[in-house]
């Protein structure tokens, strides 16, 4: 009967301590768990933190393409092997309303909607320094800071207008640009022996307002009409003798 107990007393024991090994094993595998997710988040924290993008000039090539810049502003290296995962919105009206498209990265430029990079500039200039990016083939490289991308941007429809511009990093990070114009100026010219003159703007839109100053003193009365999205005229209630020089910000 002592003998038993003695047994039983061993057992009880050697469960005991088997019992708290793997309460300990289980506790340290949750700490290095918990640790690695703590470590990931604070990666991805300093990520967001030091990765900014910014659109800069833009040209519309045609009605169905556009070329834009963005640049890499921020402090660390963005990977081409990520691109596929890169948000491009474009907003535009096809002439009869307006239509929002996820375009999708694709260098070789065959599908229907898509985006690619044609040019790659560092400080004004097209060269690529560190982690030289690979435009043939498999797309390869890093987008460095102060590292400029000219991007095409095609549809496979006719655009009446570009509108809104918006791409996002895979972590997260945006950049918008809205291909309006602000302002437009320039100057023109009513001829000798005439009274008005067509002007043409770039604007796209009606203007909000039409500033005219004439660039010599006048001695009959000018005014501004017919303005609409593209162009507006100046008229004089004279004809003048000579050429008379006009300069207009429109906005």
């Amino acid at each position: 009967m002592g003998q038993s107990t003695v047994v039983a007393t061993a057992f009880t024991a050697i469960m005991f301590v088997a019992g708290v090994s793997i309460l300990i094993m289980s506790t340290v595998s949750s700490f290095g768990t918990l640790s690695q997710a703590i470590t990931n988040q604070a990666d991805q924290t300093d990520l967001v933190l030091s990765e900014r993008i910014a659109f800069g000039t833009w040209e519309e090539v045609d009605s169905s393409t556009l070329h834009i810049n963005v640049t890499n502003i921020g402090s660390t290296s963005i990977m081409l092997n990520d691109f596929n995962t890169v948000d491009m919105i474009l907003s535009y009206n096809d002439g009869s309303k307006d239509q929002t498209e996820w375009i999708v990265f694709d260098q070789s430029g065959t599908a229907n909607d898509y985006w690619k990079i044609n040019n790659v500039y560092f400080r004004n200039e097209q060269q690529d320094l560190i982690n030289p990016i690979s435009l043939t083939g498999d797309v390869r490289g890093g987008w460095d800071p102060e590292e400029t991308l000219e991007l095409e941007i095609s549809l496979d429809v006719t655009a009446s207008s570009f509108d809104y511009l918006t791409m996002i990093t895979p972590v997260g990070i945006q950049t918008h640009s809205s291909f309006t114009k602000e302002y437009d100026l320039g100057s023109a010219t009513i001829s000798s022996g005439t009274r008005v003159v067509v002007v043409s703007h770039l604007l796209d839109r009606m203007p909000k307002s039409v500033q005219v100053t004439p660039g010599s003193v006048l001695n009959t009365e000018f005014w501004v009409e017919a303005v609409d999205s593209d162009s507006f005229e100046i008229h004089l209630s004279n004809n003048p003798t000579s050429d008379v020089v006009f300069y207009w910000r429109i906005e």
